[in-house]
C-alpha cells in the first residue's frame, strides 16, 4: 500500500466524519469514552534491521466519541501495541481520528468504522538507547456493544492499522541505516468497557 494511497483513505474518512456531524448539528450528542485491553500480533516489515517479521503482543485502547446522528460515532482513539522479549523491545502508539456506523442503534449491536491515523514507532537498541520514529496510516474496527442497565456497555471489538515509518537512522542523523522502509501492521482483539454519558436536554 503506497504513502498516496494511505493519505487518499485518511482525508475521505476525514470528509465524511465531518460530513456527518454538520449535516445534523442540530441534534442532541451523546459522549461516550471506551477502555479496552487486549492481545496483538504486530508485524514489521522493513529492510536491513533485526527482528522484523510477526510478534505477539499486548494493547491498550482509549476512544472519546460523540454520536451526532442514531446511527453515528465520531471521535478519537490512541491506541498502545508492545512486544518486549529478553533484552529488545518494540511498540506502537497510534493516535486515530475515527468514524463509526451502528446498522442497528448506538449502545446495542454491530458496528464497524475508521479513520487515518498518525503512528509513532519505538525501539530499544541496547540496555541504554532507543529510537522513536512517526508516520502516518490507516485504522480499521470492528465490534459489538453489549448494553447493560447501567450507563455502561460492553464492547468486544477486533481492530486492523496499518502505518508506514520510512527510514531509520542510529546514530540519529549518522547516515548509518538502522532499518530502511519501515512499516508496520498491528491485528488485534480486545474487550472494551464503555462510559455513556446522558443525553443532553
Amino acid at each position: 500500500m503506497s504513502h498516496s494511497t494511505l493519505l487518499r483513505i485518511g482525508l475521505c474518512l476525514c470528509s465524511c466524519a465531518l460530513l456527518a456531524g454538520k449535516s445534523v448539528a442540530q441534534e442532541r450528542s451523546r459522549l461516550a469514552a471506551t477502555f479496552g485491553v487486549g492481545t496483538g500480533s504486530g508485524t514489521i516489515m522493513c529492510s536491513a534491521c533485526t527482528h522484523a517479521g510477526n510478534m505477539g503482543g499486548s494493547t491498550l485502547s482509549l476512544q472519546l466519541t460523540s454520536s451526532p446522528q442514531p446511527h453515528v460515532r465520531v471521535g478519537g482513539t490512541v491506541d498502545y501495541w508492545w512486544h518486549s522479549r529478553d533484552t529488545w523491545e518494540r511498540g506502537v502508539w497510534g493516535l486515530s481520528g475515527v468514524a463509526f456506523y451502528y446498522p442497528g442503534t448506538i449502545r446495542r449491536g454491530f458496528f464497524i468504522g475508521g479513520g487515518p491515523s498518525y503512528s509513532m514507532m519505538w525501539a530499544l537498541v541496547n540496555d541504554s538507547a532507543g529510537l522513536q520514529r512517526h508516520g502516518w496510516g490507516v485504522l480499521t474496527e470492528m465490534g459489538y456493544e453489549l448494553r447493560t442497565p447501567s450507563r455502561l456497555s460492553l464492547t468486544p471489538y477486533i481492530q486492523y492499522s496499518y502505518a508506514w515509518v520510512g527510514d531509520i537512522e542510529y546514530p540519529i542523523d549518522s547516515g548509518i541505516p538502522w532499518a530502511r522502509g519501515w512499516k508496520h501492521q498491528v491485528v488485534s482483539v480486545g474487550l472494551g468497557v464503555t462510559w455513556h454519558a446522558p443525553t443532553q436536554r
